[in-house]
């Protein structure tokens, strides 16, 4: 049996999310014109390769907070944090205490970065650096949890969020610092609308629907992951895993 696979991404509602956030009419218009076009592209797909004869499958790659301005309008909390105005402070106090300007990079993505070179040319003690943003981060306004990524372990952080921070880290391309804010908090990227970027449930709770060939009616209200996907997909054709899958076959799929 031949089985046709197509990829495609969507990007549209996401940037509108950023723009105006999930409860938005912009994000319900989103969402009703997406569903037409969903609609006829499968209606497309079964007039050119057959109905039962394509496997679709619709996901996200991570969901979104409330708006700020919603979450106070419903008496939620939630407000914003400003990692820019974090850095400026973070050099100011790392001056003082090891005399030394710009020691960090910048913060972003909740991660502080550092200047490494600097760090090395001027032999500075880098773990005392790190403890003492590590100290300061911890005693500030909206942050549930800062830590030094290197030795993440020594910190009193439940263990479901230290192992999607340590998921989430790669020491070349990551902060040397990770910073969880609390429920509700986000970078201010936009003020009209929301961002991403968040341990929290409403933040990497995303939908996977399957559809088409070989799949049967039913649900599930399990914990799945997205690197399952893959490990599905190579269940139902009877192949291999992809040499770099690290998730599981969803069960309820193939059965």
């Amino acid at each position: 049996m031949a089985t046709d696979f197509l990829t495609i991404n969507i990007a549209s509602t996401d940037y509108v999310g950023h723009q105006f956030g999930p409860n938005s009419i912009e994000i319900e218009d989103t969402y009703l014109r997406l569903d037409k076009e969903l609609a006829d592209f499968f209606q497309g797909l079964d007039t050119k390769i057959g109905k039962g004869q394509y496997l679709v499958f619709l996901t996200a790659d991570h969901g979104a907070a409330h708006n700020i301005d919603f979450m106070k309008n419903h008496e939620l909390p939630g407000e914003f944090w400003f990692a820019g105005r974090i850095a400026d402070t973070l050099n100011k106090f790392l001056f003082e205490k090891f005399h030394t300007s710009a020691l960090v990079r910048s913060v972003m993505n909740y991660q502080v970065n550092f200047d490494l070179n600097k760090i090395m040319d001027k032999n500075l003690d880098f773990n005392a650096i790190k403890n003492a943003v590590v100290d300061f981060l911890q005693r500030q306004p909206g942050i549930s949890f800062a830590a030094d990524m290197s030795v993440i372990g020594r910190y009193p952080i439940p263990k479901r969020i230290q192992e999607m921070m340590i998921n989430g880290y790669y020491f070349k391309r990551s902060g040397q610092v990770q910073i969880i804010l609390n429920a509700g908090w986000f970078d201010a990227y936009f003020k009209t609308g929301t961002t991403h970027g968040t341990w929290n449930p409403y933040d990497t709770h995303i939908p996977l629907l399957w559809y088409g060939w070989n799949i049967h009616p039913g649900k599930s209200n399990r914990e799945i992951y997205m690197t399952d996907i893959s490990a599905t997909l190579a269940a139902l054709l009877h192949i291999q895993m992809p040499n770099g899958c690290i998730g599981h076959v969803i069960e309820e799929i193939v059965k």
